[in-house]
């Protein structure tokens, strides 16, 4: 993969999710390591939304707390080298900023997203989303506000230490990057980024 390609990925992604509109003739663009990713194209945007589904040797306690700690991000979303919390509201409910590298001539994106975390009565089932607040923090010299982008994570408990997980993706990256850029490596930035979150829970083991 070429430098272009590879660092334009992260224009394209960032974990946060988010729910896709009128998701339609879906295609599998990705099919390795146990996690697929499928690009949509919608009625809504001129960037193809994402699905992706994979399996988690973990817990949704566990899940729950990796994903709410926004600092261990760069750890594991797909070129995010900046990400802090903001304003915590609740124990299930936080705004965040987060930034991500670009390659020249590109400018860096940065984004303020507000993530909630639901949970069923039986904690068998999660349901995680993310919404950009584009407004909810003044613009910084030198980056690219990301303008919209929503995310859903659909958490199953299979059994005792898996997961069953569906993520679904919307985002517009802001700036003048041609939309047939972005859908082009769209789906390479979800699958690396949950390869690394499957990788540092398997650490954990």
């Amino acid at each position: 993969m070429f430098n272009l390609k590879r660092n334009c990925i992260a224009i394209t992604f960032i974990l946060t999710g988010i729910t896709s509109h009128a998701q339609k003739d879906c295609k599998l663009q990705k099919d390795l390591d146990s996690i697929k990713v499928y690009t949509c194209h919608t009625d809504t945007s001129r960037f193809k939304s994402i699905v992706a589904e994979f399996t988690l040797r973990t817990t949704i306690e566990q899940l729950t707390q990796l994903i709410l700690n926004v600092p261990n991000l760069t750890k594991w979303q797909y070129n995010t080298i900046e990400a802090q919390t903001i304003k915590e509201i609740s124990s299930s409910e936080q705004i965040y900023y987060t930034v991500i590298e670009a390659p020249w001539p590109v400018t860096d994106r940065d984004m303020v997203v507000r993530i909630k975390t639901k949970h069923d009565r039986n904690n068998r089932s999660l349901i995680i989303t993310t919404e950009s607040e584009a407004e909810a923090l003044p613009k910084k010299v030198g980056y690219v506000r990301v303008p919209s982008s929503h995310a859903k994570w659909i958490v199953t408990q299979k059994n005792k230490n898996q997961l069953q997980i569906k993520y679904t993706m919307q985002i517009d990256p802001g700036g003048s990057v041609p939309a047939w850029l972005v859908n082009w490596v769209c789906a390479e930035a979800p699958y690396r980024s949950f390869k690394n979150l499957k990788a540092i829970i398997e650490r954990k083991k």
